[in-house]
């Protein structure tokens, strides 16, 4: 029969003496949880001062009974002063404290003012648009370089990721022009009709598609299926430490991986955005038979009114989307942060930057072309 040897009771008392109580004995694991019920007894009104000048031992159990204790006493109302911790107990109390510290809650941020926010979000701006005019900058640098030793680029890697965007970003680019120059030839219709000059529709869609919204369209697209990839890719590349692997090895990121995606997309865009107004004719086109136009007339009607200046401004259009589309995308990835979360952040960034970016881009051209009669 095996002898079993019975666990030591812990010894640890709280004696009252008026407004102090001293806490005396080994404050651990094995105190009993009904040696706390005097914190019920405490009010708004109670003062009172613990002294644990007498523990002779105290291990992380027992530093967060008096944490907590302390807490569900300021909670009531009493004002509780703690006196000083024996030396050699110091050390675990301040561990208890900086880590429950912690778990009770992050601590209530304060309501700055407006002005501030306001300041505080111009410099985020000032510090993303710097970071902006140097990849850019850096960019072009490479490029240039690529005009005078033109094979010194990676037109291999170039070529596949020019293939892979058009192709992959044909169907729903042409299925959205589509969709839009068909609801733009319904809705135009509906007024024109009043007039008796339905015919006007193929002009108006004619015009629309080609000058503003193929190049547009197409970038909206390629902003959320190419260049959220692109933002993706380097962001999960910088995540890993592979972009820090080649600068390492000498070789420059920007030069490597940006631009060839870059030049891919700039290439490719125009030649989505001659399909993308292809498809919105037709969409055009199948409303003008509809109403019971000839295949022919439609197309007889836009060779009348649409020149070369049209088509010239459509294209000009999609090569300057095609190419910020990219370099923000590119830009965003390389400047992903650390963690899981920095690619999801980064890709979100790219995609409502490009958004923003390709908008006030289109104003402007809009308003440049208005004022040259172009």
């Amino acid at each position: 029969m095996s002898n079993l040897v019975p666990p030591k009771e812990t010894v640890f008392q709280i004696q009252p003496d008026g407004d102090q109580w001293r806490f005396i004995g080994e404050l651990n694991a094995g105190v009993a949880a009904n040696t706390w019920d005097f914190l019920s007894q405490l009010g708004p009104q109670d003062q009172r001062h613990w002294d644990v000048s007498g523990l002779t031992a105290l291990d992380l159990n027992g530093a967060g009974q008096l944490f907590w204790a302390l807490e569900t006493a300021q909670s009531k109302g009493a004002k509780i002063t703690l006196g000083r911790m024996p030396q050699e107990l110091t050390p675990i109390w301040n561990l208890a404290q900086e880590t429950l510290s912690h778990k009770t809650g992050a601590p209530k941020t304060q309501k700055r003012p407006l002005i501030q926010e306001i300041g505080q979000s111009m410099s985020l701006i000032w510090l993303d648009l710097q970071g902006l005019l140097g990849f850019l900058g850096e960019l072009i640098s490479h490029g240039g370089r690529i005009i005078r030793r033109p094979w010194s680029a990676r037109w291999g890697m170039t070529v596949n990721i020019m293939e892979t965007a058009v192709i992959n970003s044909l169907p729903v680019t042409a299925l959205v022009a589509f969709l839009v120059g068909l609801i733009l030839a319904f809705q135009s219709a509906m007024f024109m009709k009043m007039f008796g000059v339905e015919i006007f529709v193929a002009d108006l869609v004619g015009l629309a598609m080609i000058r503003e919204l193929g190049a547009l369209m197409t970038a909206i697209v390629l902003t959320g299926r190419t260049g959220s990839a692109f933002s993706a890719e380097l962001g999960s590349m910088k995540t890993n430490q592979e972009i820090d692997a080649f600068i390492t090895l000498g070789l420059s990121p920007v030069r490597d991986l940006a631009l060839p995606r870059v030049l891919a997309l700039t290439l490719a865009t125009p030649l989505l955005t001659v399909l993308a107004n292809l498809a919105g004719l037709l969409g055009g086109n199948l409303v003008m038979i509809s109403m019971g136009y000839p295949v022919r007339v439609f197309w007889d009607e836009l060779a009348q009114h649409i020149d070369s200046s049209d088509i010239t401004t459509g294209l000009f259009k999609a090569f300057v989307f095609g190419f910020t589309v990219a370099a923000i995308g590119c830009q965003r990835g390389l400047a992903a942060g650390d963690g899981p979360e920095a690619v999801g952040q980064s890709t979100t960034s790219g995609v409502v930057t490009n958004i923003v970016f390709v908008a006030f881009l289109d104003s402007l051209f809009a308003v440049v072309f208005y004022v040259l009669n172009w």
